[in-house]
């Protein structure tokens, strides 16, 4: 903020949402646009989470900085929204909390469990496609199963969308196949480091820094595994979980104690 590297005011005919884009070596800029809500302090702490990831690969060339994938380029802005909620439950009232809690949880749902159907859907079209062309009932159908498939009773049948194949623009590139499907490993891939970071803090500082200066430089399982974290095991993807069941409970007892 001193240094005018975020520009937050919000403008007539500025741009909406929010980015964060690296300018040099460690150095980076934020735009986004202030709103008097929790919301966007979590959005700020997200961009913020990317221009520290930025500055954690100040020391590497620009072909390891620029190599680091989809699937690790939210660890650390996951890893920042993380820690400012769990902060935030912390010093804030019952209302609050509540607040906080819907909005992460509602990210949470459509992270995981939508960006979910998507994948079941692409994968199966991929599959069906090798053979012939599909109709655009055939495309309703496989997405309205994918959809079931993840939703399970959650929600009413009524209420699925059987045309979101035709609504989202990253199914007609050929370079975003499974577009969706980076955000998702992303998150949880943050939240168990997060789940890591809670078992032994001093530890995981130690190391962490040197994990986001290394994503251009290993896939995700061979960069955490020299951490000594094994993402190829269940138990790290259930401690992930774990983090967002975490808040399912805290959710469903303060709803318990307003009523």
């Amino acid at each position: 903020f001193n240094e005018n590297w975020i520009d937050a005011e919000p403008r007539s005919g500025k741009v909406g949402g929010a980015f964060c884009m690296g300018v040099r070596r460690g150095e980076s800029r934020i735009l986004a646009n202030y709103s008097p809500s929790f919301s966007w302090v979590s959005t700020l702490a997200h961009e913020l989470g990317h221009a520290y990831h930025n500055l954690a690969e100040e020391d590497r060339t620009m072909i390891q900085a620029g190599a680091t994938p989809m699937t690790l380029a939210e660890t650390a802005s996951t890893f920042c929204e993380t820690i400012l909620r769990k902060a935030a439950l912390k010093t804030v009232g019952a209302e609050e909390q509540l607040v906080i809690l819907e909005g992460s949880l509602q990210d949470a749902a459509g992270t995981i469990i939508d960006i979910t159907s998507r994948f079941l859907f692409e994968q199966s079209v991929f599959e069906r496609r090798r053979d012939r062309e599909l109709s655009a009932d055939e495309f309703n159908s496989l997405m309205f199963e994918a959809q079931k498939a993840t939703y399970g009773d959650a929600i009413e049948e009524s209420t699925l969308h059987p045309y979101m194949w035709a609504v989202k623009g990253h199914y007609y590139s050929m370079d975003y196949a499974f577009y969706n499907y980076p955000y998702m490993f992303g998150m949880l891939f943050g939240l168990g480091l997060y789940a890591q970071y809670e078992q032994d803090p001093d530890a995981f500082r130690e190391s962490y820094d040197d994990l986001l200066s290394s994503t251009g430089m290993a896939d995700a399982a061979d960069l955490a595994g020299r951490f000594g974290i094994d993402i190829r095991s269940k138990e790290f993807w259930v401690g992930s979980l774990d983090v967002v069941c975490e808040d399912i409970a805290t959710f469903e007892e303060l709803v318990a104690k307003s009523k």
